[in-house]
């Protein structure tokens, strides 16, 4: 009595094949951990050791006030030591239950090292008196640490046809952190890249020597590639819009001494920052253009 086997969902073969086990992939990744390896100690030198970066970053403090947009604090409540713990586990479980535990394991990974990373630098990376700043060393930012490596290593477990959904409402989660903490005077502008910077280091470090993240097979399916083109224009579109309207806040605010404007330039700045970055991961991750695998009405194959 013949078998019936449906055939596996399976992804064309990509550009990458061929040349050894995923090397132009990890090769992006390794570039994107070097990237921020260099930018961290890069923005601390120009903005933290300098009088000018000081005193241009201390503008926008001059901006703050108790009335500020946002009248909760409750996103930047939400990320704490037991909830980063809970998010380890969670992710590990949602990668158990993919039979992605490698994964899993790489995903807690970013989480917590780049936890640590922000609260270790914090501590070394003293802030000098030099440009009669009252507020304290703040570099890195560990409230968007946190929240960019959280999304991170969430995607690096959900889904391929599932993380456009997953990108965006972690975007929005992570711009607002960053606005929060610089409305509320919390961290200046460097404090965000400098995030921005640890975040990717780690995940650029763990997608180049961990297990690969996607394996184009059934359960893993990538969807239709019309989501991910939009997801992929939204991103561009928002971080360009967030750059002119800091450029703009930024011209208003040095010409006419405007603190408030100044406060803006330096939210746009931050939320520009964590739009490229969001935007890096995704261009490196290649799902915007990945065609989409096998449809599952195939023909039936008898063996």
């Amino acid at each position: 009595m013949p078998v019936i086997r449906t055939p596996e969902r399976t992804a064309p073969v990509s550009r990458d094949e061929g040349r050894g086990p995923s090397v132009s992939r990890r090769f992006r990744w390794a570039l994107l951990a070097a990237l921020g390896f260099v930018i961290v100690p890069s923005v601390y030198a120009v903005a933290v050791l300098t009088p000018t970066g000081q005193r241009i970053e201390d503008a926008a403090l001059g901006g703050v006030r108790e009335s500020d947009l946002f009248g909760s604090d409750t996103a930047l409540n939400v990320i704490s030591v037991p909830v980063i713990l809970l998010l380890v586990v969670v992710i590990a479980a949602v990668a158990f239950a993919r039979r992605r535990l490698a994964v899993g394991l790489g995903a807690g990974f970013v989480v917590l090292a780049s936890a640590a990373t922000s609260t270790l630098l914090k501590r070394i990376a003293e802030r000098p008196e030099i440009a009669q700043s009252t507020t304290p060393n703040s570099f890195p930012s560990g409230h968007a640490t946190i929240a960019l490596a959280a999304l991170f290593a969430v995607l690096m477990v959900t889904p391929r046809r599932l993380r456009p959904v997953v990108l965006v409402v972690g975007a929005v989660y992570a711009v607002f952190v960053a606005n929060q903490t610089v409305v509320y005077g919390w961290h200046r502008v460097s404090d965000i890249i400098g995030a921005c910077a640890v975040a990717l280091f780690w995940l650029g470090l763990v997608r180049a020597v961990g297990p690969a993240v996607d394996r184009g097979t059934r359960g893993d399916r990538d969807g239709r590639r019309g989501p991910r083109r939009v997801v992929t224009v939204v991103l561009l579109l928002a971080a360009a819009a967030t750059v002119l309207v800091g450029v703009v806040a930024l011209a208003v605010g040095t010409t006419g001494g405007d603190h408030e404007a100044m406060l803006l330039a330096g939210r746009m700045a931050s939320s520009a920052s964590v739009l490229a970055v969001i935007t890096v991961v995704w261009l490196a991750d290649g799902m915007h253009t990945v065609p989409r695998t096998t449809a599952p009405d195939g023909p039936a194959v008898r063996v």
